[in-house]
């Protein structure tokens, strides 16, 4: 298999060819159960021949107990082996379609890891929450119960034979209403595949609200805007409520048109039957058996309607699943990958790059070196594209323009997982997960030992915070790290990429939340680890990024300056004017 092939079996714009691929593994069991309702279908067709028997016996006095207690016992027999049967054949096709789930949503996560920034900036998370969960849960309902509805249409056109081999002329009336449900059936159809649509649109919406909403839980509270959140949610939620009640509607009135067409169909039956008993052109028993035949073919009729709806809502929620997995990720993998690359020393080279997002330029034309061991920084106002140098490094995205080179190759030549392998990053936005602080610590690295989690503790000047916490590394953080403070945070994620030990350090404006105290002492404690590996330092205050081998200063995109501290300020550019007006502001909060 190529490594460089999608690993799932999506056919990109082919939703229901994909659910085959996906079931594939599973026919076995989907065959058994359309087997096994084969055999307890024909086993009830027994059924009207025994009641027409006993009828008929009745009606001619060659009724007997010995006769009556054998076709009790046939009956009570049939019962067991549908039962039994019907047990039987759900084990087998709702356990074939949770197999199918679990394989589908494991695809879908997996995808989803896949895919670059791109996706995730134009998607939100809400919309792609609620394909992996109520999309797929509607897929599961139509290749489960769904699907053994479908099979329970196999009873049709037995009893459509039995009842023409009891009453052709009587079948004949029993089928007369069927064009109307067909026609019925179809504009069913057509509208319920447009208003499920509609649906799992809407609720895409409403999860992805209720997703902002807690993720910005502080900033709602911070501004005391919750009334207007409730009111936005309120929105959404009564067009998803109107939009479901219009689907609902017509999935209520669906069953109940059809069944009352069916209850038309036994009226007919019984009128046209009953005149034939009485001008004994059809035995009592016949007609019996006729009916039982004609109840039996009720339910599957009547379950039709329901299969549709499952039907139409599977159909566009593996749409919309199919519309993710054929998102394929820029940034990947490729035929130029090198697989001779297999260790990274860390030289860098910017050559010629320039980077546009959405159409806006945002790097022009830069260019550096960084040679392996070395410490460069980069600083400028907001906006000038210091996290965007980070975002090409770790290939969050490619150059419009130009190259990046690490050891004299393309970037885009060396596998992604060697290259994130190879880099400790800590962003300015530190994201925690809902777990001990061991596990945040040692997540790029699980097999870290107890030494080495607290080196890198002593180093982030984080060490004294595990102390303090109730169970220490142990100690179970609150999503996203709540329990922890700005500074803590930032300094943990410090900790996590020096126990990594990268041969590529990105620190992305990683002190910003820290004092100037505590700041100087995880520099200090950064110089021996930074000594032996290539660092690169994002900043906005000069004081982080002073006794840096090169400083670079970003303004508007472009490379503007260059050179270490003691040169940049003898330029009198902006390097020189930031730094004074940091001195400033540090002399004015002395004072104050």
């Amino acid at each position: 298999m190529n490594p460089h092939q999608p690993q799932h079996k999506a056919i990109p714009g082919r939703p229901f060819r994909t659910l085959l691929a996906y079931n594939a593994p599973y026919k076995r069991d989907y065959l058994l159960g359309a087997l096994l309702a084969l055999v307890f279908v024909l086993a009830s067709l027994v059924m009207p021949l025994v009641v027409r028997a006993v009828v008929n016996a009745f009606e001619t006095g060659r009724i007997t107990v010995p006769l009556l207690l054998k076709h009790f016992a046939i009956l009570v027999l049939i019962a067991i082996v549908t039962g039994v049967g019907r047990y039987f054949q759900r084990m087998l096709m709702i356990g074939a379609s949770r197999k199918c789930e679990y394989d589908l949503r494991n695809d879908y996560f997996r995808h989803v890891q896949r895919l670059d920034q791109g996706f995730f900036h134009r998607t939100k998370t809400g919309d792609i929450m609620a394909r992996a969960v109520n999309d797929l849960n509607q897929v599961r309902m139509f290749i489960g119960p769904g699907l053994m509805g479908s099979v329970d249409m196999v009873r049709v056109p037995y009893s459509l034979a039995l009842m023409l081999y009891l009453s052709a002329k009587l079948t004949l009336v029993a089928i007369i209403p069927m064009p109307i449900v067909s026609l019925m059936v179809y504009l069913f159809v057509m509208y319920m595949h447009r208003q499920s649509k509609r649906v799992q649109e809407q609720f895409a919406c409403v999860s992805s609200q209720v997703q902002e909403n807690l993720a910005g839980a502080r900033v709602v509270k911070a501004y005391g805007i919750s009334a207007e959140e409730e009111r936005a949610f309120r929105r959404e939620s009564a067009s998803y409520m109107h939009e479901s009640l219009k689907l609902a509607i017509v999935m209520n009135l669906a069953r109940p048109l059809i069944g009352t067409m069916v209850g038309l169909t036994v009226l007919l039956v019984l009128w046209r039957g009953g005149n034939m008993v009485i001008q004994h052109a059809l035995q009592l028993g016949d007609l019996m058996g006729f009916m039982v035949c004609l109840m039996m073919l009720i339910w599957p009729l009547v379950e039709f309607g329901w299969v549709l709806t499952l039907y139409q809502r599977g159909a566009v929620s593996m749409n919309r699943i199919s519309e993710v997995f054929a998102e394929q990720p820029v940034i990947r993998n490729t035929d130029r990958t090198r697989a001779d690359i297999k260790h990274i020393e860390g030289a860098l080279r910017f050559q010629n790059v320039s980077f546009a997002y959405a159409g806006q330029e945002v790097l022009h034309d830069v260019s550096f070196e960084v040679p392996a061991g070395a410490t460069v920084a980069v600083v400028g106002p907001t906006g000038s594209g210091k996290s965007t140098i980070v975002s090409l490094l770790t290939r969050e995205y490619d150059p419009t323009a130009g190259a990046v080179r690490i050891d004299g190759a393309d970037a885009r030549d060396i596998s992604l997982d060697l290259l994130r392998d190879s880099i400790g990053y800590v962003p300015q936005d530190t994201f925690l997960f809902s777990d001990t602080v061991r596990a945040n610590l040692t997540l790029g690295r699980p097999n870290a030992t107890g030494n080495e989690i607290r080196r890198a503790c002593e180093i982030a000047q984080f060490q004294e915070t595990v102390d303090e916490l109730e169970n220490g590394l142990d100690t179970l953080l609150g999503e996203r790290g709540v329990n922890l403070s700005g500074g803590q945070k930032q300094r943990l994620a410090i900790a996590r990429a020096v126990i990594r030990d990268p041969h590529i350090l990105v620190l992305d404006d990683a002190l910003s939340s820290v004092d100037t105290q505590t700041e100087e002492r995880i520099l200090r404690g950064l110089k021996n680890v930074m000594a032996t590996r290539t660092s690169v330092l994002i900043s906005h205050r000069i004081s982080t990024v002073r006794h840096a081998d090169e400083i670079l200063v970003l303004d508007d995109g472009r490379l503007v300056e260059r050179g270490d501290h003691d040169i940049l300020i003898a330029q009198r550019g902006l390097y020189a004017d930031m730094y004074r007006r940091q001195q400033l502001e540090e002399e004015i909060e002395e004072t104050s």
